[in-house]
């Protein structure tokens, strides 16, 4: 029987490992816990930031794996039992020196024999805590320098096993690229691994060595003590024993003493992301706090611009959506339109000025109320692939913290998903999807909806249902909408105002009443120079707009002899002549590319 079981102490070490096991488990749900909640607290412009994701899987690596808070548990545990193990080692070993003996007569029988094992000994651990720290070095940088080769290789892993990627690998025949990315990466650290493997066998077998000299030595002192008579012949296992397992704990005490500093350098990249700081913004603009009810969203004076850059995306842009409205965002790709809905969902914060939601300023501790009152679908809709509609709403009524599902049912009809029933989500057409988008939107019971591009690919029979359903929700239930979309024609038969930008410049706001007198019965004239067109109708004080070299419109009732008169005198001839209604297309396209005379 070994000392640790003769003593009770192989019980204790059992206890305590399950008991450390215990709170490893719980440390593990507690450090995830933080970073998720830390994660959620960092500006979402950060998510953009490679850096940023290579930040959180570093974080999620080191803790959750081989240098968690845990493992420092298992750590201090191990130190401990090996500690208490010593100690009793070390009683065995001091009755050596009161054994009664021929003193100087014979080394091996005297106190100095015990003493010179002990010196051996200390030797050894010298050795062998110096092979141990550079062990711990070496596994460090081995670590620092894979960590972007894992990193690509995690993602490239990632990206291949999932399943909404299986597509587009085959359509592209991504998979012989994807391949020797994925064989690039693991020919980076591989050679690496296998350095350290040698390494670490190297290491393994010095330690070895140096541990079976130790272990020699002490049989062979104590086995000559018994020999001369200095203590019984069946003790020399138990001293013999007692100095090898004083000798193993010392060392497994200094090894794992050294193990901190790996351990520490895992925990730093934790300490280093959970320090960083939360999402805090302070506008350039102080405004006063609306409480009239009259604005659902309200922009003053925003500007924006992404980190590291002095290019504006947006400029001093002053934008309200009336509660009740639905309010269309026109622009052409990259205006600035998305930027603007990443503002209103509060997915980035202005570089400057300030923006109002239900009367709450974006910067104060309680804009999360006037969140809640908000629903969105930004871009494609988040649903999960393999739920049916209802499924996916549950797990929507979940992540809002809702008391009940009760209005589940009465969203799958609403938005026209009552007849689904088991039909997982990746079987849905295009227009279910977005129907389904939008009802996850929904689940909040919101009054304000933002919507980007919501019949972006669908069919025209889709358009008319998407388009219906917004009006419904606007009509039937008050639903203050906002809608991105580059179908200027279906926006025309949903909208009651509009704002077009350009360049990040709110360059107009126009109701649906404006822009209808603005877009009413113009004369479509084709000429054989503009220029001589525009003078004439200067001269006449006539509204118009030159539309190319050729073609303008002229926006009042003339004469056209008088006018075909006026243009000969400047050598400028008269081709065509017809009535147009101008739509919210030309309109468009006129006042972000054409020229304009009032």
């Amino acid at each position: 029987m070994c000392i640790r079981d003769r003593y009770g102490l192989g019980l204790f070490e059992k206890v305590c490992r399950q008991y450390l096991d215990g709170q490893k488990e719980f440390c593990l749900a507690l450090i995830e816990q933080k970073i998720t909640a830390k994660a959620l607290e960092l500006e979402f412009e950060k998510f953009e930031k490679t850096e940023t994701m290579d930040a959180i899987r570093r974080t999620n690596v080191s803790s959750m794996g081989s240098g968690n808070v845990g493992d420092q548990l298992i750590v201090i545990h191990t130190m401990m039992t090996s500690l208490l193990s010593l100690l009793y080692a070390l009683f065995f070993l001091l009755r050596l020196f009161l054994l009664p003996g021929s003193s100087m007569k014979n080394f091996f029988t005297s106190p100095f024999s015990t003493l010179a094992l002990l010196l051996l000994c200390g030797l050894q651990l010298a050795l062998s805590s110096r092979i141990n720290r550079e062990s711990t070095q070496k596994k460090i940088e081995l670590n620092q320098g894979n960590d972007h080769s894992n990193s690509v290789a995690n993602y490239l892993v990632n990206v291949m096993l999932e399943e909404r990627r299986a597509d587009d690998i085959r359509i592209g025949h991504l998979d012989g690229f994807l391949d020797a990315q994925f064989g690039k990466a693991m020919a980076h650290f591989l050679p690496m691994y296998l350095g350290f493997a040698r390494f670490s066998a190297v290491t393994d077998g010095k330690n070895a060595l140096l541990s079976l000299l130790s272990n020699f030595t002490a049989y062979l002192l104590i086995g000559a003590k018994a020999l001369y008579g200095v203590l019984p012949i069946g003790d020399v296992l138990l001293y013999a024993g007692s100095v090898t397992r004083a000798m193993g704990d010392l060392q497994t005490f200094f090894t794992t003493g050294s193990q901190f500093d790996y351990i520490n350098s895992y925990l730093a990249t934790y300490e280093d992301f959970i320090a960083q700081p939360s999402m805090s913004y302070d506008g350039t603009l102080p405004i006063e706090k609306r409480d009239d009810g009259q604005y659902a969203f309200a922009f003053h004076d925003v500007s924006f611009s992404y980190p590291g850059t002095d290019i504006p995306v947006l400029e001093h842009v002053t934008l309200s959506f009336t509660i009740g409205d639905k309010t269309a965002l026109v622009g052409r790709n990259g205006a600035g339109k998305t930027t603007l809905l990443r503002l209103i969902c509060g997915l980035q914060e202005p570089s400057s000025g300030k923006y109002t939601l239900y009367g709450r300023v974006g910067n104060a501790k309680d804009i999360a109320k006037s969140r809640q009152r908000m629903g969105a679908v930004v871009e494609a809709p988040s649903i999960y692939l393999d739920m049916t509609a209802y499924e996916n709403l549950k797990e929507q009524y979940d992540i809002l913290g809702l008391p009940s599902y009760d209005g589940i049912e009465k969203l799958l009809t609403l938005t026209g998903l009552a007849d689904t029933d088991k039909k997982k989500a990746k079987d849905f057409s295009l227009g279910m999807r977005q129907r389904l988008g939008i009802a996850l939107a929904l689940a909040g019971d919101p009054d304000f909806l933002v919507l980007d591009e919501p019949a972006n690919g669908l069919d025209p029979q889709g358009i008319v249902e998407i388009r219906e359903l917004i009006l419904k929700l606007n009509r039937e239930y008050q639903i203050t909408v906002l809608i991105s979309s580059h179908i200027l024609d279906e926006l025309s038969r949903l909208a009651t105002h509009y704002g077009f930008i350009d360049h990040g410049q709110m360059i107009r706001e126009i109701s649906r009443e404006e822009l209808e007198a603005a877009c009413g019965k113009c004369i479509h004239v084709r000429v054989s120079d503009t220029k001589a067109l525009s003078q004439v109708l200067d001269s006449m004080n006539l509204k118009y707009r030159i539309l190319s070299e050729t073609e303008a419109n002229i926006y009042a009732q003339i004469n056209i002899s008088k006018l075909t008169l006026a243009l000969a005198e400047k050598s400028c001839e008269l081709y065509s002549v017809h009535e147009k209604e101008e739509s919210l297309e030309s309109y468009y396209i006129n006042l972000v590319g054409g020229v304009r005379h009032d």
